[in-house]
């Protein structure tokens, strides 16, 4: 599977190299992160592997969808607005980015604008380059799932409820656990670490009991959308 999911990936940055002549460069260490991170699913049974299709399926229609309302067009499919999409998308589910299943999103991006490719060439960016940035995006959300994770392992009533804390814990815990890159990563951004996780925690367990809690990210997109939307009726 973690073949498949390089294969996948690699189809569309072959695309971009065949209309240049180059080779690929290598998958970024944060795809190579993500993949290593899924190990654990490796071996779940097909049905399973079905429905998870089934939703990055669905999650593909809702990012194109997004992107159509907001009058995007091929040269718009950029790691930022790429980024924006994914978060209208966006699913409560425990897992969502570490099983985000970038190359079927992207086949669908693809089949609405098939010319992403020669439009990042023209603004001096390489398909190749385009999926690298949006791995990191991906690679940041994950971890913070990740560490929302751990955080939710943990007894309510010991568990940090403070942005602060909640940093210094999940620091604390990586660092016991002997994972210094991902100690330092969390430390990344002013050691903000512990405010998104406490936002991921947050939204998972609100939706777990059937109450609606929007990421910063998911509300943002859905404004963005409904403004573009706005001014394309006026």
């Amino acid at each position: 599977m973690r073949d498949l999911c390089r294969a996948r990936l690699s189809h569309f940055t072959d695309l971009s190299s065949q209309r240049r002549g180059n080779a690929n460069p290598p998958l970024s260490e944060a795809t190579e992160y993500l993949l290593h991170s899924n190990a654990d699913s490796m071996n779940i049974m097909d049905s399973s592997n079905q429905d998870a299709t089934n939703t990055y399926n669905e999650i593909g229609r809702t990012v194109v969808s997004f992107m159509v309302d907001c009058g995007m067009k091929d040269a718009d499919v950029n790691p930022s607005h790429l980024s924006l999409a994914f978060e209208y998308a966006y699913e409560p589910l425990s897992r969502f980015w570490r099983d985000f299943d970038l190359a079927t999103v992207m086949e669908a991006v693809s089949a609405r604008f098939p010319d992403w490719h020669s439009a990042a060439q023209a603004r001096n960016q390489s398909a190749a380059q385009v999926l690298r940035e949006v791995d990191d995006i991906l690679h940041a959300n994950a971890t913070d799932e990740a560490n929302a994770e751990m955080l939710m392992a943990l007894p309510v009533q010991v568990r940090p409820t403070e942005a602060q804390a909640a940093t210094d814990w999940i620091c604390a815990e990586l660092q016991k656990r002997g994972l210094e890159s991902e100690r330092r990563f969390a430390e990344r951004d002013g050691w903000r670490c512990g405010e998104r996780a406490l936002e991921v925690a947050r939204s998972l367990e609100q939706a777990a009991v059937g109450i609606q809690c929007e990421r910063v990210g998911t509300r943002t997109a859905r404004m963005v959308r409904d403004r573009m939307l706005a001014a394309g009726r006026v």
